[in-house]
């Protein structure tokens, strides 16, 4: 498959490092031009699926106020800039749960919309999660801890209390892996 050619790209809204909007018009390899292609920018973010040692995940539930729900969901945040993903699974693990792993496993770079794009997710499992403080939470953030057996988390994917579509994917993968042991 070939890549599309970007032939004018305009700036419609930017309010990064949060969000941009834009619309160009590409070429794709038969030829054929859309005048009005929109993408969506937004920042990467790590999440992190943190078996704590005594099996259990470590999960939080906070207010997300774009939809305008509550929502249970991995630890996750955004990258600062030029921050590695890794280190940013890791700081926001330690800042949201007070956990720390030494065996961090990358499972990838993932993104929610083809279409759009809309920022990307790089998603870790972390075996062996230790608590070594308590949480550092920023001031927007009012977070409950949950640690959830296993087989509650497959339950909460499967009847939807865990609402985050990212959360359910990334869920998904780690039990994949871990269950296959790679």
């Amino acid at each position: 498959m070939k890549s599309w050619d970007v032939v004018s790209h305009e700036v419609l809204l930017d309010r990064m490092p949060w969000l941009r909007i834009a619309v160009e018009r590409v070429r794709l390899p038969s030829g054929h031009e859309i005048e009005d292609f929109h993408r969506i920018e937004m920042p990467e973010w790590a999440q992190v699926f943190a078996v704590v040692e005594d099996g259990r995940v470590a999960m939080i539930e906070h207010y997300k106020h774009g939809p305008r729900t509550v929502s249970l969901e991995l630890p996750a945040g955004y990258l600062d800039a030029g921050e590695a993903p890794d280190v940013a699974a890791r700081r926001e693990l330690h800042e949201e749960t007070g956990l720390e792993a030494d065996d961090l496993q990358y499972l990838g770079r993932f993104f929610i919309d083809g279409n759009r794009g809309c920022g990307g997710s790089h998603i870790f499992v972390a075996r062996h999660a230790r608590q070594v403080s308590e949480p550092h939470l920023e001031a927007s953030e009012d977070i409950a801890q949950r640690r959830l057996a296993l087989d509650d988390v497959r339950a909460a994917c499967l009847d939807g209390r865990i609402k985050n579509i990212a959360t359910v994917a990334a869920i998904g993968l780690a039990l994949a892996v871990l269950e296959t042991n790679l």
